[in-house]
């Protein structure tokens, strides 16, 4: 990696690894379901120390108990905090913060901001839970449905901007901003989740326009936890973003740097 440069890395769902230097940050980082086809190496996450979590649900926590060990620090909001402390993560690894906290990590200055979840109707859930996917793939489901309503959100989002080398990242944890927050504009790069509506392209597009970040890096668009998942496409909001700013779509445990 060049000096002074930020390196990237995706590896699932919403799941990034951010370098800067010597340090690195892993964001919401997640192993995907055994009967996913995306596979995530067992050791991809070693030798990160700082997590931050954008909110509780089970696609941004569930592997967490996996991945800390002694000295990591899991910074994260009242609700992961209490579903974490209960699937068995040390109090001493967790760190709780909220909306206005400012910190650092290593090379890195983290502010984080009031967040909204992307909103999931009851028609729309239930719609998901019967569909002929699911009902195609009934084994091993009681035990799936479990773990996703183990972790709630609680409607605890956050959103990030992290800031290294003179640069500046946005981390949306859902695709969806809150009312009423100041959230940076014009930041080098914004991860946008990709996952979650039918209108993905619409809503995607709305958000840019308000932040109007450089570059977008589009996560969470993949098939990672079936059979609720899906992949998504993504072609509309690519299209829309021609002539207004670079799209990051990368292959898992693809990397860039800026």
């Amino acid at each position: 990696m060049q000096e002074n440069k930020i390196k990237i890395t995706w590896y699932g769902t919403a799941s990034v690894r951010i370098t800067a230097g010597n340090s690195h940050l892993l964001i919401d980082p997640f192993f995907p379901f055994p009967d996913s086809r995306i596979k995530v190496a067992a050791d991809a996450y070693s030798g990160c120390s700082q997590i931050l979590i954008s909110h509780g649900h089970y696609d941004h926590i569930g592997s967490i108990s996996e991945i800390v060990r002694p000295g990591t620090t899991v910074y994260c909001t009242n609700a992961p905090y209490h579903t974490l402390c209960r699937k068995g993560v040390n109090k001493n690894n967790l760190h709780l913060i909220k909306a206005g906290s400012v910190f650092t990590a290593g090379n890195f200055c983290i502010t984080a901001y009031k967040g909204k979840h992307i909103k999931l109707g009851a028609a729309e859930c239930l719609k998901a839970i019967l569909s002929k996917r699911v009902l195609r793939n009934l084994k091993g489901i009681t035990g799936k449905l479990k773990k996703f309503s183990s972790c709630l959100e609680k409607k605890e989002s956050l959103c990030y901007l992290i800031e290294a080398y003179g640069k500046r990242i946005l981390i949306l944890g859902s695709l969806a901003i809150a009312e009423g927050v100041d959230y940076p504009k014009g930041a080098d790069i914004a991860f946008f989740p990709y996952q979650g509506s039918k209108e993905l392209c619409r809503i995607a597009a709305e958000i840019y326009e308000k932040l109007r970040p450089e570059a977008v890096l589009l996560t969470h668009f993949d098939d990672t936890f079936p059979p609720f998942s899906s992949e998504i496409d993504t072609s509309g909001f690519e299209e829309y973003m021609k002539g207004r700013g670079a799209v990051y779509k990368l292959p898992h445990g693809g990397s860039f740097e800026i």
